[in-house]
């Protein structure tokens, strides 16, 4: 069974994201602040991490950088998201080009669209 990490402060969002994925199949782990959600990458070693920007105590970016720089990390998709940066074109090619990230979503987005994302990169559960 495929594992994801949601990392995302907003216990609603993170509720929904996590219904809505496991529904599918996939296991899901949830952190709640981006240094919670750097251990808990490293210890649960994920197929794939969604990750909020705009987290307490770390943002998602440096979060995406930390992930990036470990050996799994490396090699696992990491999708942002975010309700504050809607300059999709700036952040796209922020997360993409610099942080190595693979999607970024401006927030609300479709389920549809980010249950594709998910089976792209990792495929179905």
């Amino acid at each position: 069974m495929k594992k994801i990490l949601v990392v995302e402060d907003d216990p609603v969002n993170a509720s929904m994201l996590r219904d809505y994925l496991e529904a599918y199949g996939y296991t899901i782990t949830v952190a709640t602040t981006g240094p919670t959600g750097v251990a808990t990458f490293n210890a649960e070693l994920p197929d794939l991490a969604i990750v909020d920007v705009l987290l307490p105590r770390t943002n998602g970016f440096e979060v995406c950088f930390e992930i990036k720089r470990t050996p799994h990390g490396k090699r696992t998709p990491v999708f942002l998201m975010s309700a504050i940066y809607k300059d999709l074109e700036h952040a796209e090619g922020y997360a993409k080009n610099d942080l190595k990230a693979q999607a970024y979503f401006v927030k609300p987005f479709d389920l549809e669209r980010l249950l594709s994302h998910v089976q792209l990169f990792i495929g179905d559960a």
